[in-house]
């Protein structure tokens, strides 16, 4: 049951004439929130401010049914230079994996003026940011509902050789801040794919972890490391702008889920939850 206000419900009851706009919420992992509105002037509501200055969002249709249904919101967000997005372009820092993770809360707002704050909003959607396409001037933001962290695969916990657990969560317990270095960009070629560092930990450290770009066009920006040999780092997904020496970034490595690695690069083995001595199923008798 959607929730509302008397003061809406006497509303939509007494008058045959009433106005609407849409309320976009996104929160993104960084914490910064932007807040946009359909309508053609500002909408402060609740005591925030829903501006119509930004990028245009436009959305598809909602749906509500009975039972447990993970839905889909697609939204079209069309953004010039001008609009930006934790501090870059919208569109360029969109692609770049700024709205990954985040959240976004779809609201209807009914006003009997649009020169007095809605009488009362409606929740329509509420999810997390799942895939994000474009072009130059347009990005497609498809959003999973909330619904989707029933997703669970059960058993939770089975009998596999690879840890069950994810690196750096309560259960592996690995600290990640003293595992974070800073580093600089001593070399590029131009193509955003791959980085040469200062940095000197042995080859594969950084495997399948993630680097941050703390400094230049890319900060803020953060990619999962594909590959680490002799200081160089290459991306799992290019940079749409291509790092600059001098560039200054942070790093933690990632894990492969086996036993040597959480032996030999986290000494962490009390809490590795793999069971690498069990047959396979091919073996098993």
């Amino acid at each position: 049951m959607k929730s509302h206000t008397p003061e809406l419900v006497a509303l939509l009851n007494s008058s045959t004439q009433f106005l609407m706009a849409d309320l976009f919420t996104i929160r993104l992992i960084s914490g910064t929130v932007v807040r946009q509105t359909s309508a053609d002037i500002s909408i402060t509501h609740q005591g925030f401010t829903y501006s119509h200055q930004g990028p245009l969002i436009k959305r598809g249709r909602v749906r509500t049914v009975l039972g447990l249904e993970v839905d889909t919101l697609d939204l079209t967000v069309m953004a010039n230079s001008a609009h930006l997005l934790d501090g870059k372009p919208f569109v360029s820092a969109a692609l770049s994996g700024t709205l990954d993770g985040a959240s976004v809360v779809l609201e209807r707002a009914f006003l009997s003026d649009w020169s007095l704050p809605p009488v009362g909003a409606v929740l329509l959607f509420s999810g997390r940011v799942s895939d994000t396409s474009g072009t130059r001037s347009a990005v497609r933001v498809i959003v999973k509902s909330d619904l989707e962290l029933l997703n669970i695969k059960l058993p939770r916990n089975i009998y596999q050789a690879s840890c069950l657990n994810t690196v750096y969560d309560a259960s592996c317990a690995a600290n990640k801040a003293a595992l974070t270095i800073a580093g600089n960009v001593t070399g590029v070629n131009g193509t955003g794919q791959w980085l040469q560092s200062d940095r000197n930990e042995t080859s594969g450290w950084f495997d399948q972890g993630v680097i941050e770009f703390t400094s230049g066009a890319n900060a803020g920006t953060r990619r999962t490391v594909k590959a680490y040999t002799s200081g160089q780092f290459w991306f799992a997904l290019p940079l749409i702008n291509p790092p600059q020496v001098g560039d200054t970034f942070t790093a933690f490595p990632g894990c492969d889920k086996t036993k040597a690695t959480c032996q030999g690069k986290f000494n962490n083995l009390p809490q590795f939850r793999g069971f690498p001595y069990i047959p396979i199923p091919e073996t098993a008798t």
